[in-house]
Order: structure tokens, then C-alpha cells, then sequence
């Protein structure tokens, strides 16, 4: 535990994982993380998590409140962080609401044309006659004759004497 944690802010950390918040919320990349930013700020993937889209991210809130440095790896990208505030007014906006519904009626005809672009190759795969190149049926029968008059299958098979792992008797 760092200097300046106290065991109440590492139990509230604790707290707000178990309720789902700060799910997606930047942590401080530089060690310790930072619960102040976690609990002000959420990261593009909280907003994805409550609807957001990276245009409607562009388009409504603009720039980032604040950058760190991704925790994962110091060559990636930084992480965008919006102020709640100012994400919770945004959703609470008309502008929110007109993009968001667009984005979901998008979302909803992409799911659509999806699934009817299935159908149809489904349906072309099923309509393709298959062509099996071999012998005719009737010939394929008469094949099978000669090759079974050519090689007779024993009346019956010699017994295979049973080794001792499979039940049989002990070796003498």
C-alpha cells in the first residue's frame, strides 16, 4: 500500500468494482492508480459501455478532459478521459438523444442486412447443384461384384487369442 492510500480508499476502490462502477474508467498509468481520476472521468470504454459511439464521442464532447498513459503498455495510445459531469450532461442533452437514436437505427438496419445477406448466401449455397465425378451406378456396381469375386472374404476370421491385460489366459 502506497504512503498516501488509506485502507478506507483502497475499500471504496474495492466497493465501486463490486457495484460495476468505474468499470472502463482510466486508472493512473504511472503506478498506484488514480482513484480521484477513476471516480471523475470516464475512459472511451466506459462510454462505450453506456451506448457512446466514437463519432457521437467526436461529435458531442470533443477533446478529452485528461490523458494518461496506458497502463498495458507505455507504446500504445494514451487513454482519453471525459469528465462525468460533463458526459452526464451531453447524455442529458436533445442533441444526445436525436444522435443516439440515429446511431441505434443504424445499428439496427446494419443487424438487418446482416442477417438477410446471410440468408441469400445460405440460400446460393443450397441452390448450387454438386457435381460428384466417379462412375455411374451401374457401374459402381458391377465394380463392387468383380472386386468381391476377386478377393472372397473368408468364411470366418481366425479367434484371436485374448492377451492376458484383455481377460485371456497367462502367457505360457
Amino acid at each position: 500500500m502506497a504512503a498516501h492510500e488509506t485502507n478506507e480508499s483502497l475499500q471504496e476502490q474495492g466497493q465501486e468494482q463490486r457495484n460495476g462502477q468505474g468499470q472502463g474508467q482510466g486508472r493512473d498509468a504511472e503506478g498506484g492508480g488514480d482513484s480521484h481520476a477513476a471516480r471523475t472521468h470516464l475512459s472511451a470504454a466506459g462510454l462505450r459501455a453506456r451506448g457512446w459511439t466514437a463519432g457521437m464521442v467526436r461529435q458531442l464532447l470533443g477533446e478529452p478532459d485528461l490523458l494518461r498513459v496506458n497502463p498495458h503498455s507505455q507504446a500504445a495510445p494514451r487513454i482519453r478521459l471525459y469528465r462525468v459531469e460533463r458526459v452526464e450532461a451531453a447524455e442529458r442533452s436533445e442533441e444526445f438523444r436525436a444522435v443516439s437514436a440515429a446511431a441505434a437505427r443504424r445499428s439496427a438496419a446494419a443487424r438487418v442486412a446482416a442477417r438477410r445477406r446471410r440468408r441469400e448466401v445460405l440460400a446460393r449455397i443450397a441452390a448450387e447443384p454438386i457435381d460428384v465425378a466417379g462412375p455411374a451406378p451401374h457401374r459402381l456396381a458391377a465394380s463392387a461384384v468383380e472386386h468381391t469375386e476377386a478377393h472372397p472374404v473368408p468364411a470366418q476370421a481366425p479367434e484371436r487369442q485374448l492377451s492376458e491385460r484383455e481377460g485371456g489366459p497367462p502367457p505360457e
